[in-house]
């Protein structure tokens, strides 16, 4: 990674210095950049004192899914972008995507964020995700075809 960043083990809803937000729920309360071990992979979702059950959420398999190790991105939140995209992350985009993660099978994801339910969501996009990107939200898991990917400046 960019040495700008790093991602700092976190857990139970704790929060590293320097910890990068991204996204907001409707109530004001910053959803911070994160990511997980979880069935195979590494997969970007979103971590914050407030998150019940661990401090971590994303999507998979329908659901949202709860955990209490994580990592969180820090660094220079200067050095990076939202990029809007619609449907899958494409392979020959002219910026250069921040890598998060990886699913079981080794399909590279990276850090999303989309618009819903008044509220911005972190979740995580890949080349492979056909419907868009993935968030968890209320116990499930949703896709959004419109969103915004993290892309270093």
């Amino acid at each position: 990674m960019d040495g700008q960043f790093e991602w700092v083990a976190a857990r139970d809803g704790s929060i590293p210095p320097r910890a990068i937000a991204g996204g907001v729920e409707r109530d004001g309360r910053p959803l911070f950049i994160a990511r997980a071990f979880f069935k195979g992979g590494m997969h970007p979702g979103k971590a914050a004192p407030h998150i019940e059950n661990g401090g971590f959420a994303m999507g998979w398999g329908g659901r949202e899914h709860n955990l209490n190790e994580y990592f969180v991105l820090c660094g220079n939140a200067n050095a990076i972008q939202w990029v809007a995209v619609e449907g899958a992350v494409d392979a020959n985009a002219p910026y250069r995507l921040v890598e998060a993660g990886k699913e079981a099978d080794g399909e590279q994801l990276f850090v999303a964020k989309a618009n819903f339910q008044n509220s911005q969501q972190l979740g995580k996009a890949g080349r492979h995700l056909r419907s868009g990107m993935s968030l968890g939200y209320g116990g499930r898991e949703h896709n959004e075809m419109k969103y915004l990917v993290l892309a270093y400046i």
